[in-house]
């Protein structure tokens, strides 16, 4: 096998390969054997090694060359055509935008050195066996399994609700790492197919129905709809109530397709150093959250502040003042109406602390799953997004306008859904660092 050369001249005989690896990469050391026997067994064919940690310049030199932002390895580059990591199975031709090439199974990298040599090479019969599939460590279940085993015997030490709350994040915090060890021996063949056989509509729908159980909406909702109690008209609160549901949710609709917008850019130029840096936020914002469940609003919190919901029951009390006001006035209706808008647009902004990370996780996957230019496909799906991220907050106005009275969130209530949506942040925030394979569904 020869060394790297920054320039290589492409011989009519001799088919060029560049294979980029490292040697703390399990995969790279899996594919290696095959490109050495390829190498020396193939007359027809040339395979150029390099270690990327022994030679950063050169390697930077080829990503610069061939305006490549992944840094990923094992690559494989036969002509046109680059692999991305290897699998011993068997897989379609697949580009992954993310990684700025196509996935390394086994039998496509072999076919396009074989298209490109125009005939069969020679391959060792230890690669003809047939693939054995090693089957997922569902045993590390266990382990939050015997944990669980444990509260009947600790039943008298949880008697108070903080010590309950402690075994609980025991409790979550061994099923997630349990979770990830499953993950991380579980090849990334079986991953990504199980993820791949995931409908698209059921993640999109499980993102965002998680999302609109947001404690920030929620809190407004409540706020504005507990002083619409005075004006003592049904027709109004239904009015106001529904042009706030629906702005926030055309509000929510243009602040994710933004988000579209950029991350197609940074995804295509910095690949998987984005997801990553995305993943690292998304995980942080997590735990944000889960701390929330423990310790509320203590120390840096992913909540509304004293300041920010003084203002927002000030704004909701100016709505309902000009509601009893108008008496008829269809001036003064339209001006309760217009405030409504305001105070969605303003609540939407303010709220963004709350609300952006789970987007930004749809928004990844989105990415990878339309492939093409921002279009047709982002935009319904993102419009999806926003009319079932809006159903929490209608089932709360339909309560409300039925019963006739609001029920504020209580302290508890909002320590769960902070819980909740805590543990769906820290899954796919450590997904997008470690297995972004669970990301490319359908």
């Amino acid at each position: 096998m020869t060394s790297f050369q920054s320039v290589a001249q492409a011989r009519d005989d001799v088919v060029d390969v560049y294979f980029f690896h490292s040697k703390t990469c399990p995969h790279c050391l899996e594919q290696k054997p095959l490109m050495t026997y390829i190498d020396q067994h193939n007359k027809n064919v040339e395979v150029t090694s390099l270690e990327v940690n022994d030679n950063p310049k050169e390697w930077q030199e080829f990503q610069k060359a061939r305006g490549i932002s992944s840094g990923a390895v094992p690559r494989t580059v036969v002509e046109d055509k680059m692999f991305i990591g290897y699998s011993e199975a068997e897989g379609p031709l697949e580009y992954i935008p993310v990684h700025q090439g196509y996935i390394g199974y086994k039998n496509q990298i072999i076919a396009a050195i074989e298209t490109a040599v125009g005939s069969p090479i020679n391959l060792p019969k230890t690669d003809q066996t047939t693939q054995q599939q090693t089957s997922p460590p569902w045993q590390v279940f266990l382990i939050p399994f015997w944990y669980l085993c444990s509260y009947p015997f600790l039943k008298d030490q949880l008697e108070k609700r903080q010590g309950k709350r402690y075994w609980i994040g025991g409790l979550l915090a061994t099923t997630i790492i349990s979770l990830f060890v499953f993950l991380a021996l579980t090849p990334d063949a079986v991953i990504k197919t199980f993820a791949q056989g995931l409908p698209f509509p059921l993640f999109v729908s499980t993102i965002a129905l998680a999302d609109g159980f947001n404690p920030c909406a929620f809190t407004v909702l409540v706020i504005l709809l507990s002083l619409l109690t005075y004006t003592r008209s049904r027709k109004d609160m239904t009015l106001v109530g529904t042009t706030f549901i629906i702005t926030s949710a055309v509000m929510y609709f243009i602040f994710i397709m933004l988000m579209v917008l950029a991350g197609s850019v940074f995804l295509e130029n910095y690949g998987v150093r984005f997801m990553q840096i995305l993943g690292i936020l998304i995980t942080g914002a997590g735990l944000i959250n889960i701390k929330d469940y423990f310790w509320f609003k203590k120390s840096i919190s992913l909540s509304l502040s004293e300041k920010q919901q003084s203002t927002i029951n000030k704004r909701a009390g100016k709505i309902v003042r000009n509601l009893r006001n108008a008496k008829g006035d269809r001036k003064m209706f339209l001006a309760a109406l217009a405030g409504t808008v305001l105070l969605a647009v303003f609540v939407n902004i303010v709220e963004l602390g709350c609300t952006a990370i789970l987007p930004a996780v749809y928004m990844t996957a989105l990415l990878q799953y339309c492939s093409d230019t921002i279009g047709l496909c982002h935009i319904s799906w993102t419009a999806l997004y926003a009319a079932i991220y809006i159903m929490p907050l209608l089932a709360i106005l339909g309560n409300f306008i039925y019963s006739f009275k609001s029920t504020r969130l209580t302290e508890n209530q909002g320590r769960v859904l902070k819980l909740v949506g805590g543990l769906f942040m820290l899954f796919f925030g450590l997904a997008m660092i470690f297995k972004p394979q669970l990301l490319t569904l359908g």
